[in-house]
Parts: C-alpha cells; structure tokens; sequence
C-alpha cells in the first residue's frame, strides 16, 4: 500500500506554461532573417538614385582617346581627347522596371518566409496546448488519487485496485507530457532559426527566459 501511494505522489508534478506572443516573434523574424535581408540588400542595391547628382555619379564616366593630328588647323602629329560619356539616360524606364521586380521578388519571399513562420508558430501553440491538457488531467487524477487514498486509509474503501488503476492513468499522462516536452523544444528550435545568426535571442524568448531585443 505504501509502494502504491509513494508512487502516485511521484507522478503528480506542476507544469508551467511559457508566456510568449506571436507577433513580436513575426516581426523579429522577419527583420533578422538571412535571406530577406539578402534579398532587401539587392533590392536596395537597384533603387534608382534619388537626386540627379547621385545619377550622374552613378552613369558618367571620364573617357581619354588618341588620335592622329597634322590637319590644316593642328599641326601636332599626336592628339590626346579627354571628356565625359553617359551611358544611359537619366530618367531609365528600364532601370525602373528592374528595380520594381526586386521588390515584387522580395516581396514574394518575404510571403513565403511568413507562412512557413506562422504554421511552426501554430505548431508550436497546439503542442503547448496538448501540454496544458495533460497538465489539466494530471491534477485531476492526483485529486482523485488523493481522494482514494484517504478512503482507503480511513477503511472506507478496501479496493486497492482502483489505485493501481489511477496510478496507470498517471503514468500514462507523465509520458504523454514528457513527449509533449521534446517536441515543444524541437519546435522552439524550428521557430528561433528563422532568425539566423540571431536564433539564440529568439529561442530565449519562447522559452521564457528572456526578451527580444
């Protein structure tokens, strides 16, 4: 009968729940993912320039060339010509055009990026509510286990069985709560990495042991 009660209370635990939301999770992904900010360096690379100095710098070049004198005007055997050359117009619809594809491709990426973080998130949201589940019928069979035991003590109940049945329940709960655990975790992981180099911040946060910077 000892055996049987000490083993019950060992199966008995709290669990704690993390509070962590969503969308500071989004955002910071989104702002420290390696690949979108790939992507918004080359965007950013093909932005027209703003002011018509900065496209002047961007398209002109200096240009040198020689060439043959001895016309009637110059009578030097050797020219040297220098000037400037741009190379495309000011104002390029082409120009343009690329740069407006970049920020549809960035765009598109940035999409994708966000649907893959979101179902993990949902992922990682449902595993913590079966863990809250298990955690809510792991008290409940304590109680009642506390409850049996008392009667049993007190001679009311003489079926010890029905302690045996509840110390199964119990046992059962702990390895569902103990699976639920591992795959919190690997979940957690899954969501930090889309933060690149910056994924142990992230993981700290999910886990409640820290914040976002």
């Amino acid at each position: 009968m000892r055996m049987i009660l000490c083993l019950i209370a060992a199966l008995v635990y709290p669990v704690t729940a993390l509070a962590w939301e969503e969308q500071p999770v989004l955002e910071f992904i989104l702002s420290n993912n390696p690949l979108l900010r790939a992507h918004h360096t080359v965007t950013t690379q093909y932005a027209p320039p703003g002011d018509t100095m900065s496209r002047l710098l961007e398209y002109t070049s200096v240009y040198g060339k020689a060439g043959a004198g001895g016309t009637d005007f110059n009578d030097e055997p050797f020219v040297l010509q220098a000037g400037i050359q741009i190379n495309i117009p000011l104002a390029s619809t082409n120009e343009k055009r690329t740069h407006a594809m970049k920020v549809v491709e960035e765009t598109r990426t940035i999409d994708e990026i966000r649907a893959k973080v979101l179902g993990d998130i949902a992922q990682l949201r449902q595993h913590e509510a079966d863990l809250a589940a298990t955690s809510q019928r792991l008290q409940f069979y304590g109680d009642k286990s506390g409850w049996l035991q008392k009667r049993v003590k007190e001679g009311y109940d003489e079926d010890v069985s029905k302690l045996w049945d509840i110390g199964q329940k119990l046992n059962e709960e702990r390895a569902a709560s103990e699976r639920l655990g591992i795959l919190i975790a690997s979940q957690q992981y899954q969501v930090a990495h889309y933060a690149g180099n910056r994924w142990p911040i992230l993981l700290a946060y999910l886990q409640g042991k820290g914040d976002l910077e």
